[in-house]
């Protein structure tokens, strides 16, 4: 491209100044690249422990979606939780590192969650009691430690 670029300061003439044109690429993709993970959990009492856990999921992907489990589920998995889910969904859609918060009402919606959302990752902490049988066959399931301080503090809570 040519800029025919005016030198008042000279007193007369002008410069012409003359840029490359730009290299096409090897490679542009149509569509950009998306990942999407998936993880549940309870998130009651949200702390520093969850934000690191969700942090270095929005890492792994472009979008991370949340399942946070129901009131109803909460009491049949015999742990009440101490927040409404209405307030621990608010709490996860103002996270930064969260695009999107599904509510969890039983372990058989883990499926259609999966197709539904097209999800790649399903990422659970290594506690969580979820079968993941069959799973593997349509995503690619990770199972991953919890900090030393997210345990300390789960353990806190059940002597309690």
């Amino acid at each position: 491209m040519k800029y025919d670029i005016p030198f008042p300061f000279m007193g007369r003439g002008r410069a012409t100044v003359v840029t490359p044109a730009a290299r096409p690429s090897s490679f542009t993709p149509s569509t950009p690249m998306t990942r999407t993970i998936l993880t549940y959990g309870g998130f009651d009492g949200f702390h520093t422990g969850h934000a690191d856990w969700l942090r270095q999921l929005a890492r792994m992907g472009s979008d991370l979606v949340v399942g946070c489990q129901s009131e109803q589920f909460c009491q049949r998995a015999g742990r009440p939780a101490h927040l409404a889910f209405a307030a621990r969904r608010a709490v996860l859609e103002r996270c930064r590192y969260v695009s999107r918060v599904i509510p969890l009402e039983t372990w058989d919606q883990v499926r259609s969650d999966i197709v539904n959302y097209n999800v790649s990752v399903l990422a659970l902490p290594a506690h969580l009691p979820l079968p993941v049988s069959g799973l593997d066959e349509i995503v690619q399931v990770l199972r991953l430690p919890v900090t030393a301080r997210e345990t300390v503090q789960r353990q806190r809570a059940q002597a309690s």
